[in-house]
């Protein structure tokens, strides 16, 4: 289902402190960066959050080429929401997983995250988190995706949730984000695509 996109200044979410919950570097920019760079001029920006390690992205034939690959792509990470936001100290945090190998839910390494979510979203007063959309094909998304769904927003006890458009779901230029409530504490976000119309 495609919601029609309201730009986020006319939007009832224009005041909520947001979090990007990304799955790759560099999905926080493809998927997000318009509403880093909004959310951030507007002291709405509670902060960046990246799955993965991105030690998948390329062939690592040694431990040595892997750490040189994880250290590069979370220096492009820091640099690209650096210029989105204009310095203004946003800086992303990593949860480490290794790419295309996610954590079962239940798990200790996935409660973990939780936990590291559930702190950062506290600590900053999150109500709302851009995220990918539940059923994405890829591994890492669909992780995403579930981990969004576990923590509570501080405020509220409820979490607002948009998709993050990622590969051919991505919006044409001036789509904006529509995030979806859970309609009750403890129920499962509902979930759809947000594009320009």
């Amino acid at each position: 289902m495609v919601t029609p996109a309201t730009a986020l200044s006319r939007s009832p979410w224009q005041s909520a402190r947001w979090l990007v919950l990304a799955p790759h570097a560099d999905d926080e920019t493809l998927g997000t960066g318009a509403l880093i760079a909004d959310t951030a001029a507007r002291n709405r920006l509670a902060g960046v959050m990246i799955l993965t390690d991105g030690s998948g992205s390329h062939p690592c034939p040694t431990p040595a080429d892997r750490s040189t690959l994880i250290r590069r792509r979370r220096g492009e990470a820091r640099h690209a929401v650096a210029l989105l936001t204009g310095g203004r100290r946003i800086v992303p945090r990593f949860l480490d997983w290794h790419d295309a190998n996610p954590h079962r839910p239940g798990s200790a390494a996935f409660r973990r995250s939780v936990r590291q979510l559930a702190t950062l979203l506290r600590r900053h007063a999150v109500d709302a988190i851009a995220t990918t959309a539940a059923g994405e094909p890829h591994c890492d998304h669909a992780a995403c995706s579930r981990l969004r769904c576990r923590p509570r927003a501080p405020r509220t006890g409820r979490s607002r949730f948009s998709n993050m458009p990622s590969g051919a779901n991505a919006p044409r230029a001036g789509a904006s984000f529509a995030p979806r409530q859970c309609r009750q504490p403890g129920a499962r976000p509902r979930f759809a695509r947000t594009a320009a119309s």
